[in-house]
């Protein structure tokens, strides 16, 4: 089998011939040599590199967004500015991190809520056709749809901080644009389920401590009732890009129609091990990480280290497959040819 037919039995919960590893794309490219020999090197062993992208697009009519950057206080500062026909919103990073939220007050969600309200989400299926036509063999593409509504809140308007406060004191601010959101997502999903591609990627960044099983319950799982049977009836797989802790959550998790946890990581990042997930969640498809320090080990440790975590995840060789997706390890040209090698050995 090649990368895409391992990923393919993959998903469908069969038995590929070697369990897959694969990289984000952006990750191979932070290396800073994407085309140095030691990566042609594992492509041609089975290394895989993940491509998501996008089979609907998103337009707002009567909007002027600008992005200005200066030095101030020796930080590099970027500041980005959306312009409404009802008020203005405000975005700033210093040195690549977030300085200031989009959303900050009442009049914000408002005005966000009118830009949710009049955005247009159309298909570009011939867009991702073309681009998937000229991707390398080693490349796998997946539609890909951003957050769903409160995952899209929480990390992208509102930052952690300021979530739980908000919730309180702006519940009903936070309510509306939750709803006008939720039904921008219902398009997206019923246009991806038309368009082409067989697994879809829902890019949550969900963390279990920032919600907790009950929150979870109200604003997580109505969603993906809703809309991943659209995805189901289309013939698709769905997945979700829970990268933090999930053991609070396990149960709610256990009843979601999601089939596929993606980047999966266990302790100390996370804190569920492959066998306790396994045991959680005994159909759902697991692509994992390897927690980023494992990659430092000797090389006959993180061996022992990769082929334990086949037998606590797959010990009939399905449902589980790796991946580099949170972070490049610094000695990539070392570590990584030694997991390609012990999943080699486990060939059926």
């Amino acid at each position: 089998m090649n990368i895409r037919e391992r990923m393919h039995a993959f998903w469908a919960g069969e038995r590929p011939d070697v369990i897959p590893y694969t990289i984000y794309w952006n990750e191979l490219n932070r290396s800073g040599c994407p085309n140095d020999p030691a990566w042609t090197a594992m492509l041609e062993q089975g290394l895989g590199v993940s491509v998501f992208g996008g089979t609907v697009k998103h337009q707002a009519p009567d909007l002027k967004r600008t992005t200005t950057e200066c030095q101030e206080d020796g930080c590099a500062v970027r500041r980005h500015t959306t312009v409404t026909p009802v008020g203005e919103l405000v975005e700033t990073y210093r040195n690549g991190w977030h300085a200031k939220y989009t959303i900050e007050t009442p009049d914000d969600y408002r005005v966000m809520t009118w830009i949710a309200e009049h955005t247009e989400i159309e298909p570009r299926y011939d867009e991702y056709l073309a681009e998937e036509k000229k991707a390398a063999p080693h490349v796998i593409m997946c539609p890909a749809l951003s957050r769903t509504p409160i995952q899209h809140i929480l990390v992208d308007y509102v930052g952690l901080e300021n979530f739980g406060v908000h919730l309180y004191e702006y519940e009903d601010e936070m309510r509306v644009l939750y709803d006008a959101i939720r039904r921008n997502f219902r398009r997206q999903i019923e246009l991806v389920a038309e368009g082409p591609g067989h697994y879809i990627e829902i890019l949550e960044n969900f963390t279990a401590e920032t919600l907790g099983p009950k929150r979870y319950e109200q604003f997580l799982l109505p969603v993906y009732e809703e809309c991943f049977g659209i995805l189901h009836d289309a013939g698709k797989i769905v997945g979700c890009h829970f990268d933090g802790k999930t053991a609070s959550c396990r149960d709610v998790i256990a009843r979601s129609p999601i089939d596929l946890i993606e980047s999966f990581t266990p302790p100390p990042e996370g804190d569920l091990s492959l066998a306790e997930a396994r045991a959680a969640w005994p159909e759902k498809l697991l692509l994992s990480n390897i927690n980023i320090g494992a990659y430092q080990l000797p090389a006959s440790e993180l061996r022992r280290l990769v082929l334990d975590r086949v037998a606590e995840g797959a010990p009939d060789g399905r449902r589980l497959a790796f991946e580099v997706s949170e972070e490049l390890p610094a000695n990539w040209r070392e570590s990584m040819p030694v997991v390609l090698d012990a999943l080699n050995e486990t060939r059926g």
